[in-house]
């Protein structure tokens, strides 16, 4: 009977310290995936930003970043009943190369680079329904007497190749 509670707590130990182990990695991975993608935005390396993104990113800022952009969701806000649902499951998923060539430049210029690099960032990890998720969460304006703060979101995505691609750009608030 002894024997059993040992080897039973033995197993719990080990089990234990495999879990910590597995997130540990899984942590250490998602540092990995953001040190590249730091990398490639400081070199401006559009194509290496490609080739780690998905198809689309979901990115909500992208359809409201220039003027042109902020008129025709207006417009569709007030001429359409069904334009949240246009916005939320169609237009705020940008094709890449679409995101490359109209929204790259405008999020991701120097100044927003060196707050990525420079500022507070935290690691996250998920597994939802056997799909594996990466999301790293900077803080981009600091905290003031009159404002929370805000901070922009990166989620990727781990591929059936077991590739982190980039899939969602957002913000909180």
């Amino acid at each position: 009977m002894k024997l059993t509670h040992i080897l039973v707590a033995l197993l719990l130990t080990i089990t234990s310290l495999s879990s910590q182990q597995e997130k540990k990695n899984s942590g250490d991975d998602v540092s990995v995936i953001w040190a590249s993608f730091l990398s490639d935005l400081a070199a401006e390396d559009k194509e290496a930003f490609k080739k780690a993104s998905g198809e689309t990113i979901r990115c909500y800022d992208c359809m409201e970043n220039t003027p042109s952009e902020v008129q025709y969701i207006n417009l569709l806000r007030e001429n359409d009943s069904l334009w949240h649902s246009k916005i939320y499951k169609d237009l705020i998923y940008i094709p890449i190369d679409s995101f490359v060539a109209n929204d790259y430049d405008i999020l991701f210029n120097p100044t927003f680079i060196n707050i990525l690099q420079e500022n507070e960032t935290i690691f996250s990890s998920e597994e939802t329904n056997g799909v594996t998720y990466a999301h790293i969460l900077v803080t981009t304006t600091l905290p003031t007497a009159f404002f929370d703060g805000a901070q922009h979101i990166f989620s990727f995505v781990k591929n059936e190749d077991d590739v982190w691609k980039l899939n969602e750009i957002d913000t909180i608030p």
